[in-house]
């Protein structure tokens, strides 16, 4: 099942891919407000479980214990529906990525295909790093693909742009 708030900018789904996936979204690349409300959503939500004697799994190694190996750690994807007509097409697309630790999807989610070349860029890691970092490292990056991209769009190299792994 999916439960949601009245804006419906904050969902629960149970029984997904993990045990649950909590979701902050909005329009508009406001992330300080996304995260904020995925932090006041979650903490709501787990203060629930434990008022009736339950919590999430987590160890003091691994951190939280999910089903799906890619999400242990932190268990937060970060992700921005970006277009990028010129980067995504750029032979350099994905190790940029890697060197960011960022990933693309599409906008389908896991094993999908961007189309009309937009994107799901998200942390690729969830382990080792705090959901600040991980959260700071998605806005550092989309803020660099922009730049790339339109440095692109104005014919310019990007070369001195790219990060060096």
């Amino acid at each position: 099942g999916i439960w949601h708030n009245q804006e419906k900018n904050f969902l629960v789904w149970v029984n997904e891919e993990d045990h649950i996936r909590v979701i902050s979204m909005q329009k508009g690349g406001n992330m300080k407000e996304v995260f904020s409300r995925f932090c006041e959503g979650l903490n709501s939500f787990e203060s629930a479980m434990k008022s009736a004697n339950n919590e999430f799994m987590w160890n003091e190694h691994l951190g939280y214990i999910l089903t799906c190996p890619s999400n242990l750690g932190t268990g937060i994807r970060a992700g921005v529906h970006m277009k990028l007509p010129l980067l995504g097409k750029d032979d350099r697309f994905v190790s940029i990525l890697k060197s960011l630790q960022l990933q693309k999807r599409g906008t389908g989610g896991v094993d999908t295909a961007a189309t009309d070349c937009v994107f799901d860029v998200s942390n690729s890691d969830c382990l080792g790093y705090s959901e600040i970092e991980l959260v700071q490292k998605v806005i550092d990056g989309v803020n660099l693909l922009v730049e790339m991209e339109k440095g692109l769009e104005q014919g310019k190299s990007i070369k001195n742009l790219i990060p060096k792994s």
